[in-house]
């Protein structure tokens, strides 16, 4: 277990407490702000946080935040791999702690980036001037979190909302991490979990299954399970089991590619 703690601290050294992670924080806000720059110039003063917020969802280049999410930890094996390090890293635990402690790295990372990313946005648009919610305004429909968005405890439903979308950057990051012990090369890794996603999608569509379990229904929390916290924990459940079986997934690969070479 030391071994194991041992090396996650190193993991969480080279993606959290990296450069690559405040580049992809700021980065995923800049992009945001700029895409939504000519939307935010029509908004009044009585639009609040909720529409804004929502308005942002659906924006041109939205699936950026997947990206940039996959940034500090997607590319871990590309590094290693290329710079001859995956050898001597195995060496010194196994290659399953190596497997593990690398996929719970991107997918912890990934979720921060986002988190990080959707609060430095909602901070922003309260210095803004922009009320966090208005209560007065029309209510928009928020699903399950209705009753907790347009309350007093607004700021626990962006809380459940951006840790939702979190957790599918998370699990698409980990499909990323998988990829890259197929193909080595770090552009592709970071632009897969935009092109899964997008063909995930697309292929739940085509094949006509329940929509509330489309990538698209599921991150934006507008899948409906009970409650505000129910569907909460079962939507990030998915997303979890999602990337759960990429990590094992890469935990086999990497074996495969350190046993053959």
């Amino acid at each position: 277990m030391r071994i194991f703690l041992n090396v996650l601290k190193n993991d969480f050294a080279r993606t959290v407490c990296s450069k690559a992670f405040v580049f992809a924080a700021l980065g995923l806000t800049a992009t945001t702000f700029l895409t939504g720059m000519e939307e935010l110039s029509y908004m009044q003063s009585e639009n609040d946080l909720i529409y804004i917020y929502g308005i942002f969802q659906y924006l041109d280049f939205q699936l950026l935040y997947l990206l940039f999410a996959a940034i500090p930890g997607a590319a871990l094996f590309c590094a290693d791999w290329e710079n001859r390090f995956i050898r001597f890293s195995a060496q010194r635990c196994s290659k399953r702690i190596y497997g593990v402690s690398k996929g719970i790295a991107c997918f912890v990372s990934a979720v921060l980036v986002v988190v990080v990313s959707e609060w430095l946005d909602l901070m922003i648009l309260r210095l803004w001037g922009f009320p966090a919610v208005n209560l007065e305004s029309t209510i928009q429909a928020l699903g399950a979190f209705d009753v907790i968005g347009y309350s007093e405890r607004v700021y626990l439903y962006f809380a459940a909302v951006i840790f939702i979308k979190a957790c599918c950057a998370g699990a698409f990051a980990e499909f990323a991490l998988w990829l890259s012990t197929k193909i080595t090369n770090v552009f592709v890794t970071l632009a897969a979990p935009m092109l899964a996603y997008y063909v995930l999608n697309t292929l739940m569509m085509w094949l006509r299954m329940p929509s509330k379990f489309y990538p698209g229904m599921l991150s934006k929390g507008l899948s409906v399970f009970g409650g505000a916290g129910t569907t909460t924990l079962v939507t990030c459940g998915i997303f979890a089991a999602f990337g759960a079986v990429f990590l094992v997934l890469f935990t086999r690969s990497c074996r495969r590619r350190l046993e053959n070479g």
